[in-house]
């Protein structure tokens, strides 16, 4: 009778020893949590302030994770290294960039979960350098000395235009230009070169046709000079460590915008209209592009 009770005994002792390290790995499982940890990489959206960009940021993806159930703690990366580690370490689900600093942690992105925004009917958008018609310039060159403006940030238009400017052996931008004015939005820098405030203004070509709805002056006196190919302007990576049904999720809400008012509303504060879904070959120009300058800076600095 002793055996058998101290064998009872062992196996209570062994089901709860499991129970308890099964508890103890769901307590430790770090998706099993109310938040989605999000970071944000660099500035997204030019068409507003950089503060108003910030907040309306934040409140659009505060709400998209709502209808998902979950809250959002929002965090700031400088540095691509310490994004991808984060992700490692299952500190961070999602990242929102711009395309070149999202290029940097790439490796990070489930390749299935590549997110951007819709403009209108439009995915991507042209990069373009606008100057004054009555000014009669044509080249690059006449620029030499005189002043452009574009918010700080907008770094796939500053390495547009930096690869523009060495792949015909000029100077890059800093040196090539007099003082460049840093205006909030795209729509002030196009405003600015309106009012003679400056002499070429780096914008994209929705900030462009907008300022032209709302002032149909500016479509007689502004032209671009140079535009890039359209490319993905807005980025949004989900994690690849993150577990399946987070990604099903998110995939399936975005999917279904339609269904969500509010969070339909808070798109239109960037123009945008609707989350897509994207494949990682869509990043192929931004690659073009930016190799292409990478490949003229070498061959600058090796003369």
């Amino acid at each position: 009778m002793k055996t058998k009770a101290y064998k009872v005994i062992q196996l209570l002792l062994f089901l709860s020893g499991m129970a308890a390290i099964g508890f103890s790995q769901a307590q430790s499982d770090p998706y099993e949590r109310d938040a989605a940890y999000i970071g944000i990489m660099s500035r997204l959206f030019y068409s507003t302030h950089s503060m108003d960009s910030r907040i309306a940021t934040e409140m659009t993806f505060i709400e998209f994770m709502k209808n998902i159930d979950k809250q959002c703690q929002f965090t700031e990366f400088q540095d691509p290294m310490n994004v991808i580690r984060q992700m490692r370490e299952d500190n961070l689900d999602a990242v929102l960039a711009n395309p070149v600093d999202y290029l940097a942690i790439e490796q990070q992105i489930d390749e299935d979960h590549h997110y951007s925004l819709l403009f209108g009917e439009r995915l991507q958008q042209k990069i373009m350098l606008l100057v004054r018609k009555s000014d009669n310039i044509k080249e690059l060159s006449q620029l030499a000395g005189r002043s452009p403006a574009f918010p700080y940030g907008h770094q796939l238009g500053k390495i547009f235009l930096d690869m523009n400017l060495l792949d015909r052996k000029l100077p890059q931008t800093a040196e090539h230009f007099s003082e460049i004015q840093h205006p909030e939005s795209l729509n002030d820098a196009i405003i600015n070169l309106f009012f003679n405030k400056v002499d070429s203004a780096l914008v994209t070509d929705v900030a462009f046709e907008l300022a032209q709805e709302l002032n149909p002056q500016i479509r007689h006196a502004i032209v671009p000079v140079i535009a890039s190919e359209p490319t993905i302007q807005v980025v949004i990576g989900i994690n690849k460590r993150v577990p399946l049904n987070f990604k099903e999720r998110i995939a399936q809400m975005a999917g279904n915008l339609d269904q969500y008012p509010r969070t339909m509303h808070l798109l239109s504060l960037f123009r945008s209209n609707r989350v897509v879904n994207i494949s990682a070959s869509e990043l192929d120009k931004v690659r073009e592009l930016v190799l292409k300058y990478e490949s003229l800076l070498n061959e600058s600095g090796s003369k």
